[in-house]
């Protein structure tokens, strides 16, 4: 009996907690190297990370999935879940993203910008689902502003989010695709042979503007507060902007 009433006592910075965090797959390597470094000063702790589509990630949270923070590559839609109560903090930019048109075929000439999508050798093109990912949205309103979506459209082929993207053009099921700058910063891809990209200007769609919050499952989670808040430090800033991403200042 005196052995569980101690237990009762054990103070609650003594115990390991856990959280689940969905992020939107433009993150995976940030994110990954952020709790990571995160985690230095909480060992007892551990954070589980799923990736995805930012569409899909609000669906599921407004849908009960018990995840403790979301970081979408969307803002609008953390402004969605806040107002309906899934998140409980009030939605915060953590940065924004930009787009890339990345290929491995040799012909590829990151000079040439858009007009690479148009050539011959080009016959599929990845771009995310416009449908539920941000970077897909934004991806089909640059192609319209560069007068090129309907020389191509029939050449589109959709990935389910950015990194299935990436992915379709990394294994050459697609011979160009239009992902996230972030990705095309990730070592797998910066420190091959590959690395090269056309950095697509920021004018020709609307920003990329991304933001996160607590959802109301982590309502009484210490460690996703303070995760929450160290987000908005320097060192996870300076990780951010290590792939690409434009940060506060």
């Amino acid at each position: 009996m005196l052995k569980y009433l101690f237990l009762l006592f054990i103070p609650l910075s003594l115990m390991a907690e856990s959280i689940t965090i969905f992020a939107a797959s433009d993150l995976k390597f940030a994110l990954d190297k952020i709790s990571k470094e995160f985690l230095k000063s909480h060992p007892k702790d551990s954070i589980k990370l799923i990736y995805g589509s930012s569409g899909k990630g609000r669906v599921q949270i407004a849908r009960g999935a018990p995840y403790d923070l979301y970081f979408s590559a969307n803002m609008d839609y953390v402004k969605m879940l806040y107002k309906k109560g899934f998140i409980i903090t009030p939605p915060k930019l953590y940065a924004m993203g930009r787009l890339v048109i990345w290929s491995k075929n040799k012909n590829f000439d990151p000079k040439k910008g858009f007009e690479n999508l148009t050539q011959a050798w080009a016959k599929k093109i990845a771009i995310a689902n416009p449908t539920h990912a941000p970077y897909g949205e934004k991806a089909k309103e640059a192609l319209i502003n560069a007068k090129v979506y309907d020389k191509i459209k029939s050449k589109i082929v959709l990935g389910e989010n950015i990194s299935q993207t990436a992915n379709f053009v990394a294994v050459k099921a697609a011979d160009l695709g239009i992902i996230a700058l972030s990705l095309a910063l990730a070592p797998t891809i910066s420190k091959s042979r590959f690395h090269s990209y056309y950095l697509i200007p920021k004018e020709l769609h609307q920003p990329l503007l991304q933001g996160y919050g607590i959802t109301k499952h982590a309502k009484d989670s210490t460690l996703a507060s303070q995760f929450y808040k160290y987000f908005q430090t320097d060192k996870p800033q300076k990780i951010l902007k290590e792939f690409g991403f434009g940060v506060k200042n």
